[in-house]
């Protein structure tokens, strides 16, 4: 198998000390049967933001003092002030290699962003381990080249051939839009076709828009959680004048939770508990209720479509917008409420009288 190869800079004011970690980085990968690693040295630190900022390297291990002799004044935050350029330009794991840690202990980010002391040279291999382990930079890395990948098809298989069309009275510049949906849809499908069901799939963290959607998870100062039920055109088109919220309350005072728990803490098997609480809440997709998994601050919650209140648009600005529901989450949600909503009830069919009737015909009419 190929390895693969990652570009480590070290952005260290003094040369001396920036070959130490250089020459540790390099012995600690060279028996690796999987990473290979180009270690570069930049003594200067503006350079080096500039090299970052350029694409040169995939990792960035940071000193956080600038204190050679000869050089600018000693500036014990340079470092955190690149890092925080770094993090305006691009996306790239760093390890602050520094004598100061206390300067960037607000900055952890385990394994993104690490903090090794100069006394503890030996452990930037694993720090930059971790940060390869993650693969942060090889899913960014992906998606920016399926990106350039769809706009550059669609420019020329479909937008060039037919620009006239495209752009026929309206401005040239609004191509933009068709190429975000093109992009939208084929990232959608890829993202479909790899569902799984971790919980962070299923939310947007935090929301995207300052626009409040269908499928929004809002929490009132605390007090209750409530999730948007309004349809998207509503807002889109500002027509709303109120706003139609459902109310999500913990999973651990549901009655049918409830009901397996104290099931099982009798020493009960509790199967025909767990199987009403799976059916009717947890992958329910019709009926009263709608299970939201925990996640981040999100805590495992149940929204209850027969608890729903309209509010006036301005109210929502009173509630902290946590997380937004993905598609085809948000949709759902909207079909199960419109669903439940708009049931009807009928008399049920005398099943007893039809069965007598089958069993009592003649096969060949059935």
């Amino acid at each position: 198998m190929a390895k693969e190869t990652w570009r480590i800079l070290i952005i260290e004011d003094h040369a001396d000390l920036a070959s130490d970690a250089q020459r540790e980085i390099v012995e600690a990968f060279e028996q690796n049967e999987t990473i290979d690693v180009e270690v570069q040295i930049e003594t200067n630190f503006d350079t080096g933001f500039e090299r970052v900022e350029r694409g040169e390297s995939d990792i960035v291990v940071l000193d956080v003092r600038r204190d050679t002799p000869g050089a600018a004044a000693e500036d014990e935050s340079v470092g955190r002030a690149v890092f925080l350029d770094i993090k305006e330009a691009r996306f790239a794991p760093v390890v602050f290699w520094t004598a100061l840690p206390e300067k960037v202990a607000g900055e952890v980010m385990p394994p993104l962003v690490a903090v090794v002391t100069k006394e503890d040279t030996d452990k930037l291999p694993s720090a930059i381990q971790a940060a390869i382990a993650s693969r942060a930079v090889d899913t960014i890395a992906d998606i920016e080249r399926q990106v350039a990948t769809v706009l550059r098809k669609h420019m020329w298989t479909e937008l060039g051939p037919h620009w006239g069309e495209y752009t026929d009275g309206v401005d040239p510049a609004t191509v933009a839009q068709v190429l975000i949906s093109r992009l939208a849809r084929v990232l959608d499908s890829d993202r479909e076709q790899s569902f799984t069901a971790h919980p962070s799939h299923r939310y947007v963290y935090p929301p995207a828009s300052e626009t409040r959607s269908p499928g929004d998870v809002l929490r009132e100062p605390g007090r209750d959680w409530w999730v948007v039920l309004t349809p998207a055109c509503d807002f889109e088109q500002k027509k709303c004048e109120y706003v139609l919220l459902a109310h999500a309350g913990p999973l651990g005072t549901h009655p049918k939770y409830l009901a397996w728990t104290s099931a099982t803490a009798k020493g009960n098997m509790a199967k025909a508990e767990w199987n009403e609480l799976r059916k009717d809440v947890l992958v329910a997709t019709q009926g009263r209720y709608h299970y939201l998994p925990a996640f981040r601050d999100i805590p495992d919650l149940v929204i209850d479509l027969e608890n729903v209140r309209s509010v006036a648009v301005d109210m929502l600005d009173a509630m902290e917008p946590v997380a937004s529901l993905v598609s085809p989450f948000a949709e759902a949600l909207l079909v199960q409420h419109s669903q439940f909503r708009g049931r009807i009830g009928v008399p049920d069919l005398n099943a007893d009288l039809i069965k007598r009737r089958l069993v009592g015909a003649p096969t060949s009419t059935l």
